[in-house]
């Protein structure tokens, strides 16, 4: 393991660091209990701890906040899989209806007047753990926004792994709009636009899959699947 740079948190055993593109993230021991430790690498700590409390004091599934200090939080640890390790492990519709349910009660909750919500933003898979139920996790990026960005970021998650497209995954995809706007009480708006956008930045780093991602980021603007 790379060694743990500095944190203001004091004496704290390393059980393991986890995969992040952006920051430092590690289960730590202190005095006998497990949490996470973030380390992060920019200026959105405040943001995450902010979201993460304001959430948790309504009762949405989110790691308890312990403490921030500087640019590092101190969190619950939220024993279980990722939706998307079971996902992939086997097609779980009710995981990822799961994860529909979670941002609609999120999002209902957290509206203003505009009918602006609060996103959660990196609204993918791999940031929701399945535990007693689905917890959301990583909220630097949360700010207000529209909810079709959070729903079409999700949606072109699922409709762009393995397998990729396919017939089934557009009628879950029908199946987590519906369950999204009847949870929610937001009807959403040209939610193939949010789609095919997450799609196209997608294949900004995909080159494999770049070709085919756009051509379905258009298929979806042009032939609009979801809209009724």
């Amino acid at each position: 393991m790379d060694e743990m740079p500095w944190h203001p948190f004091g004496d704290l055993s390393v059980i393991r660091k986890f995969p992040s593109k952006k920051n430092h993230v590690y289960l730590v021991d202190i005095e006998g209990k497990r949490m996470i430790l973030k380390l992060f690498t920019s200026d959105r700590c405040a943001n995450e701890f902010r979201v993460l409390s304001q959430a948790y004091d309504v009762g949405i599934p989110v790691p308890k906040p312990y403490e921030m200090r500087d640019r590092a939080i101190l969190m619950e640890y939220v024993v279980g899989r990722t939706v998307n390790d079971l996902v992939e492990s086997g097609c779980r519709n009710d995981l990822v209806l799961g994860v529909a349910s979670w941002l609609a009660r999120f999002h209902r909750i957290f509206i203003d007047d505009d009918g602006k919500v609060l996103l959660k933003s990196d609204a993918i898979f791999k940031n929701f753990i399945v535990a007693d139920r689905i917890y959301g996790i990583d909220f630097e990026l949360s700010r207000p926004g529209n909810p079709e960005e959070d729903v079409g970021e999700a949606i072109s998650f699922l409709l762009d792994t393995n397998p990729m497209f396919t017939d089934e995954k557009i009628r879950l995809a029908r199946s987590f709009i519906e369950r999204y706007e009847d949870e929610s009480g937001i009807k959403l708006n040209d939610i193939e636009d949010s789609i095919a956008k997450s799609l196209i930045e997608a294949a900004g780093f995909r080159q494999g899959q770049r070709e085919l991602l756009l051509k379905k980021a258009k298929d979806l603007i042009v032939l609009r699947p979801f809209s009724r």
